[in-house]
């Protein structure tokens, strides 16, 4: 039987078109690659939606404020030098009895971190008083923890007490875990201080 050449063609032309259909679903299939790449880019983003960067600031939760000090020998001290370690940062002065009755076991708890060589800092920051006034007291109660001077107060009312002592805790990614605007007990000490450290 002799086909009709028009169905001969219409044959070809089918399949010309079966071809070119077949090709542009290939390139415009997403190739495994692809679809890795997509999904991994859709989980960073769902992941950077779910952990945003805290705020810079002086509450729980927040990137604690950044300041520079200086200690008593005139160096400059910022609290950001310490960011990667865990730290007890402080305020206080040496008229304030809340304050010197918490002093002596934040001493014996820094000296039992410092004997296990634990990267802990403390930062304790006097508000308004000289040089003199607080080495006095220091020398005269064997204190050795570090301290900076906030001559004019600038730091404490930027950080926002209502008084003193005042405590923060703040972790290895320099988020204040905890904060405090009263006297503590060495039990509270201890646990906020195995919370950012992770040591006990």
């Amino acid at each position: 039987m002799v086909s009709c050449p028009f169905g001969k063609k219409r044959w070809i032309f089918f399949l010309i078109v079966a071809l070119v259909i077949g090709v542009s679903v290939y390139l415009l299939w997403p190739q495994p690659e692809e679809i890795r790449v997509n999904a991994a880019n859709t989980q960073n983003l769902e992941e950077s939606k779910e952990t945003p960067l805290p705020n810079i600031g002086v509450f729980s939760g927040n990137k604690a404020m950044d300041f520079t000090l200086e200690d008593a020998d005139g160096n400059v001290v910022s609290l950001s030098d310490f960011y990667g370690r865990p730290i007890v940062l402080n305020f206080w002065a040496t008229w304030c009895s809340p304050c010197k009755a918490e002093m002596p076991h934040m001493e014996k708890i820094w000296r039992e971190y410092q004997e296990k060589g634990s990267d802990l800092v403390y930062l304790l920051v006097n508000v308004g008083e000289s040089v003199e006034t607080v080495q006095g007291f220091y020398e005269k109660n064997f204190f050795t923890m570090p301290v900076v001077y906030d001559k004019n107060s600038r730091i404490f009312t930027r950080y926002l007490f209502r008084g003193i002592p005042g405590t923060l805790f703040i972790d290895r990614e320099g988020v204040i875990k905890a904060r405090y605007n009263e006297m503590l007990p060495e039990a509270t000490f201890r646990t906020q201080i195995a919370r950012i450290t992770g040591e006990s």
